[in-house]
């Protein structure tokens, strides 16, 4: 008996093939798009979102075209220059002090205030010490700047609503939750640390994202115009 052909038409093998070319293109057209998008919050408000931003030299225009409203900026010794690249864009921002401990919770606010210069943002200034539950120790020390500041700025944490008698009357909190928090508890929404912003390239694809929790009209009235 001969041999058992595998392909009884010629033209088999090279439609197969060109069939693989076109299912590996359109995969790798779709995951290039998806790429190319900016991360947006699932199952909650798209009102506006927002993006931290640690660096100095940074064309922050690029991320109204992506779709952002906001931003936020670490208070450090290129708060100036990124406040100075926010001020040619019609973006909101806010600052984000680093609290690390209790001991030096003054040095750290006295720094923070030589650094932003009154110059605070729109945003509520946010404290954060790296942690999403912090320490005994971080949650003092953001205690101890929120009532420094609280008389003068709006301040959020970034800490469970269930530390809510630690701070003063009035101070907001970040949820930081993988799903989408209550209105009622937070302020704002750390969706992602991982994200994208469409058409921005040279930040990389883990980027913190913000997300307002509340109504367009709400933001607007807060905070300024929603990006276009």
């Amino acid at each position: 008996m001969g041999q058992k052909k595998h392909f009884q038409h010629p033209a088999t093998l090279p439609a197969l093939l060109i069939l693989l070319a076109a299912i590996i293109s359109l995969l790798a057209y779709g995951l290039y798009n998806y790429a190319s998008q900016t991360t947006l919050p699932k199952g909650a408000s798209q009102s506006a979102v927002g993006l931290k931003v640690s660096q100095a030299d940074f064309d922050l225009s690029r991320l109204e075209k992506g779709g952002l409203s906001f931003v936020y900026l670490p208070v450090d010794q290129n708060f100036a220059a990124r406040r100075e690249q926010v001020a040619k864009t019609k973006l909101a921002y806010g600052s984000i002090i680093e609290v690390q401990g209790e001991k030096n919770a003054e040095k750290q606010l006295s720094r923070a205030k030589r650094l932003a210069a009154g110059h605070w943002g729109a945003l509520p200034i946010l404290l954060d010490s790296g942690q999403d539950d912090p320490s005994a120790a971080n949650l003092t020390a953001m205690s101890k700047l929120a009532y420094s500041l609280v008389k003068s700025h709006e301040i959020m944490v970034n800490a469970p609503v269930k530390y809510k008698k630690l701070f003063p009357a009035g101070c907001k909190f970040l949820a930081t939750s993988a799903s989408a928090p209550s209105k009622l508890d937070y302020c704002f929404w750390r969706y992602t640390e991982k994200g994208n912003v469409a058409g921005v390239s040279g930040i990389g694809y883990k980027n913190v994202m913000y997300a307002y929790i509340g109504t367009s009209q709400q933001y607007k009235e807060k905070y300024g115009q929603l990006a276009q």
